[in-house]
Formats: C-alpha cells, sequence, structure tokens
C-alpha cells in the first residue's frame, strides 16, 4: 500500500517550498531526496576528482539510488526530489511503488519567470524540459497539477482539492472491482 507523495517539479526550490507545505497541511513528515544524498556523500567534486568522472559519476548514482530505496521504506512522508534523479536508474519504479507521485508541471512561459538562473540556461532548459521530459513526467505521475501562476501557498490549497478528488476516484475504482 502507498502511504507517500512524491512531488516533482523542474524548479527544485518550488518543489521544496510546496512541499514542506504539504507535509505541514497534512501532518506528514518531510524529506528531501536531494538534500539526503548530499548529506551522505558530501562534496561530489571531491568524488569525480578523486575517482574520476566516470567511476565518480557511477558512484554517485549508486549512492542516489540507496538513498531512494531508503526513503522508499519511509512511512507518512512527502518526499520531494528533482525529476533526474527521480528517473536515473530505477529510482521510479522504488519510489511509485511506496508514493503517489505529483508532478508539479509549470508551462514554458511562466518558467522564466520563476527560475533563478541567466537566460542561456533557460532557452536551453526549455528545449529539453518541455518536450520530451515534461510529456514522461505527465505519464509517469498519477497527479499533474499545473503550477503556472501558483505561488507556493496557492498550489498547495489547490494540490489539496486535487488529491482530495483523486482518492475518492481511486476509492470509487476500488469499490467497483471489489
Amino acid at each position: 500500500m502507498k502511504t507517500n507523495i512524491a512531488l516533482i517539479c523542474l524548479l527544485d526550490n518550488y518543489s521544496k517550498s510546496v512541499s514542506k507545505l504539504l507535509s505541514e497541511r497534512l501532518e506528514m513528515f518531510y524529506v528531501n531526496v536531494d538534500e539526503m544524498v548530499e548529506f551522505e556523500l558530501g562534496d561530489e567534486e571531491h568524488i569525480t576528482k578523486t575517482l574520476g568522472d566516470e567511476a565518480g559519476q557511477k558512484y554517485i548514482q549508486e549512492s542516489e539510488n540507496k538513498v531512494v530505496k531508503n526513503v522508499a521504506g519511509f512511512e507518512n512522508t512527502v518526499i520531494s526530489l528533482n525529476p533526474t534523479t527521480m528517473f536515473s536508474n530505477d529510482n521510479f519504479e522504488i519510489i511509485a511503488n511506496t508514493s503517489y507521485v505529483i508532478y508539479l508541471q509549470i508551462a514554458p512561459k511562466f518558467f522564466e519567470a520563476r527560475a533563478k538562473f541567466s537566460a542561456d540556461v533557460i532557452d536551453d532548459l526549455n528545449d529539453i524540459c518541455f518536450t520530451d521530459r515534461d510529456k514522461l513526467y505527465v505519464e509517469k505521475s498519477d497527479i499533474v497539477l499545473n503550477c503556472s501562476t501558483f505561488k507556493e501557498q496557492k498550489a498547495v490549497k489547490k494540490l489539496l482539492k486535487v488529491i482530495n478528488k483523486f482518492f475518492k476516484k481511486l476509492a470509487k475504482e476500488q469499490k467497483k472491482a471489489n
């Protein structure tokens, strides 16, 4: 049985903020996978310098995978993670087995206003993020909420309504199946 909620978003700070607020509202625990990975690994640059780029990256991915497996074992937790971590290795399947995955979608025209990057980086991200990746996140998520114009507090209010609707529909489907 799934007992967790995992939030992914192309904007990490937005995802963190919404996840924290949602966990407070639902009286659930909160964990940020990337922060746990950073704590576990320490200095990633030092790792890649010491082990070399290829071996260092492999070690980092293996460590991410271990952290994701550990987090998937948590219960009653709102999990915040970035899509890169979520969709590397078998991380998605690991998280999806114990969590309802929610994609906080942000349309390309609103991305720049929310992001804290230079225009060049945003242009590159738009090409990558809003084509194949966006389709993948929509396809793989249990719930998709377009948060393009929502500040974090409003996103949580909308999200609570969408989650409630989702669980009512799920209960109805399970009742029909029995």
